[in-house]
């Protein structure tokens, strides 16, 4: 969220992100879908919303 500037440094919003990193652990969600929900539901930096998500959706790793 504070690479794409999505709130503040100090405040960062980080819902997008926590939702690309949910999908992208659990499965439950495919990332388009995540991507479509952007486009459809968040008002701005839809671009930087959307990286974030995709960026946290694939950084997720699981031990095991």
């Amino acid at each position: 969220a504070i690479k794409y500037r999505l709130g503040s440094r100090a405040t960062p919003i980080v819902n997008t992100a926590i939702v690309g990193a949910f999908a992208g652990a659990t499965k439950l969600v495919g990332l388009d879908a995540v991507k479509q929900a952007i486009e459809d539901l968040v008002p701005m930096k839809q671009e930087d919303n959307m990286k974030a998500a995709e960026e946290a959706y694939n950084g997720v790793e699981i031990a095991s």
